[in-house]
């Protein structure tokens, strides 16, 4: 099972995608907003969840890329991490998120993902 990671801090990019790995998920890193949109492009069909920084160091943010997500794939689980945004969530965020504060745990942003991976397997979710 594909999961998308976006994070332009390589070092909390490397330690999501070692523990995602650990629990059995193959990873896509990307570290910008651009570099998601293109993977979702190049990829999209195979994705099954985007787990993405808000802020990406570019003009690209995470709100962005999980709603380009979602125009390619209306029912993609979404968890938001974010250190300062949070606030902007219920205005930004796509439908049926989550949203992870940092500093976490990785076993926090993989339950999310489970979570919303088994809610959109649930027959009438």
């Amino acid at each position: 099972m594909l999961v998308l990671i976006a994070e332009d801090q390589a070092e909390i990019g490397d330690v999501l995608k070692e523990s995602f790995e650990e629990g059995g998920y193959e990873v896509l890193l990307a570290a910008t907003g651009e570099e998601a949109m293109a993977a979702l492009d190049a990829q999209g069909d195979e994705v099954r969840a985007l787990v993405t920084d808000i802020k990406l160091g570019s003009s690209t943010t995470g709100w962005d890329v999980a709603r380009h997500a979602r125009e390619l794939k209306p029912e993609m689980p979404v968890v938001y991490m974010t250190g300062s945004e949070s606030n902007d969530w219920a205005s930004l965020g796509v439908p049926n998120s989550i949203l992870v504060p940092k500093p976490f745990a990785p076993a926090q942003v993989i339950t999310a993902v489970s979570q919303l991976l088994n809610a959109s397997s649930t027959p009438g979710a």
